[in-house]
């Protein structure tokens, strides 16, 4: 099974870009330039929900086909996803109680602590339309968005069973559509779908359509290319889109010829890394930077900086910034080899499902 190396870096590259775009909102104020550059590439997130949905379907595309492998693909994307969720969850909720028993002060964010939001951010739900605002670890939002994406799997399977690509390109068009209409009606609070978090699943559904559709095309492509070249170009015409503010639909179209130019060539030639040995670590958990990092950021930016530094200097800023930064490569790292491949390991057991080999097989996705 293909691994998809060019994926494992962009991936990388997204997230750590995230972290410092939130990291950002701590700069001195001759620095706040960093989140507001930052902010345009906002659409990265759906470059993200547009692999997974590639990496789902291609691996469970044709695997799921009745009510007990689709449980069985179920317990195995929890398995993955929600050790690292209910620890990133734990330690907000902690620092909750901390404020709300006066043991510490909130920090200037005390929206993140709204306890009736609790039970939907145990059942991952908190980015189906349920919450106004974002709560506990924030970002968490995009692992519900991925995890309703998950759980309509079968639609999309049944899209391309009935109609081929064109089935799936059927849906697509309909699932973006209706996210114009939630907008336009008001039914999503957002001045446009690319800004919703807390509605975030529907967008990501359609993302994960277009992964799917792009994962079709490249498994019958009859192009041979092997050069990574084109696939980058794409990536950086996006990210340009991104920058000059055109329309979303132009970005969403770059990233998808990113994605299956990306998918082309890995298909084409799987053994050949795209990037240096020693990002490989790094590569492989840019899940649980994305996730961790809100804690870092709360105890060594909301907390540290906040009370002992607090720098005017830019240069002190972004010094402290990049190993903050780092420090978040290495717990992500830590995490998954001493924590979440653990307990993925137990709950598996206690499934009865078997753990498949790490191998060649494709990027696990967020």
């Amino acid at each position: 099974m293909t691994r998809y190396r060019l994926f494992e870096i962009w991936r990388l590259v997204a997230a750590l870009l995230i972290m410092l775009y939130h990291f950002g909102h701590f700069a001195p104020e001759a620095s706040l330039w960093v989140k507001d550059e930052l902010s345009v590439l906002r659409p990265l997130l759906d470059m993200f929900f547009i692999m997974s949905g590639f990496l789902i379907f291609d691996r469970y595309g044709e695997e799921v086909r009745d009510a007990r492998s689709y449980l069985v693909y179920l317990g195995k994307r929890l398995a993955r996803l929600y050790p690292l969720h209910l620890a990133t969850l734990s330690y907000f909720v902690l620092v909750g109680l901390a404020v709300h028993f006066g043991l510490l002060r909130s920090g200037g964010e005390p929206q993140l602590f709204q306890w009736d939001t609790l039970p939907a951010q145990i059942l991952l739900i908190q980015a189906w339309g349920v919450q106004d605002t974002l709560t506990f670890n924030f970002v968490s939002w995009s692992l519900s968005a991925e995890w309703f994406a998950y759980l309509l799997l079968p639609l999309i399977i049944l899209a391309h069973r009935i109609g081929g690509r064109f089935g799936l390109a059927v849906l697509l068009l309909l699932s973006y559509a209706a996210l114009e209409a939630m907008v336009r009606t008001g039914v999503m609070p957002f001045e446009s779908w690319v800004q919703a978090d807390t509605w975030g699943a529907y967008r990501t559904f359609a993302d994960f359509v277009l992964g799917a559709f792009l994962a079709t095309l490249v498994k019958s492509s009859p192009w041979r290319i092997a050069s990574r070249t084109s696939a980058w170009l794409a990536i950086l015409l996006a990210c340009a889109t991104m920058v000059l503010r055109l329309d979303i639909y132009v970005t969403l179209a770059l990233l998808g010829a990113a994605v299956f130019l990306g998918g082309l060539v890995e298909r084409n030639d799987p053994d050949r890394y795209t990037y240096p040995a020693f990002l490989r670590p790094a590569a492989a958990v840019s899940f649980g930077i994305y996730l961790w990092h809100p804690v870092t950021e709360s105890l060594l930016l909301s907390f540290v900086w906040n009370q002992y530094i607090a720098s005017p200097s830019s240069a002190v800023f972004f010094a402290y910034t990049g190993f903050v930064m780092l420090v978040t490569v290495f717990v992500a790292i830590a995490s998954l080899r001493l924590f979440e491949s653990v307990l993925a390991g137990t709950i598996l057991k206690a499934l009865g499902l078997t753990r498949a080999a790490r191998s060649s097989g494709s990027a696990a996705p967020i």
